[in-house]
């Protein structure tokens, strides 16, 4: 994803919305063409230790300011 739609994603999370959310609310607005872009961009985070999860990768939570 670009760096921007990151951006939008992480603070999204850190104001408590769900990842989940966020992602459907991108796909819907049309910022991002596809759950993957997301899901990839999650993966890197817990890949960095930013980001962690349970069951599923599109409810964790951020684990860095």
């Amino acid at each position: 994803m670009k760096p921007e739609l990151e951006d939008h994603l992480r603070q999204r999370i850190r104001e408590g919305k769900s990842p989940r959310d966020v992602i459907a609310s991108m796909l819907a607005s049309g910022s991002i063409q596809s759950s993957k872009q997301a899901w990839r961009t999650l993966e890197k985070w817990s890949r960095r230790g930013d980001y962690e999860y349970g069951v599923c990768l599109d409810l964790g939570w951020l684990t860095a300011p």
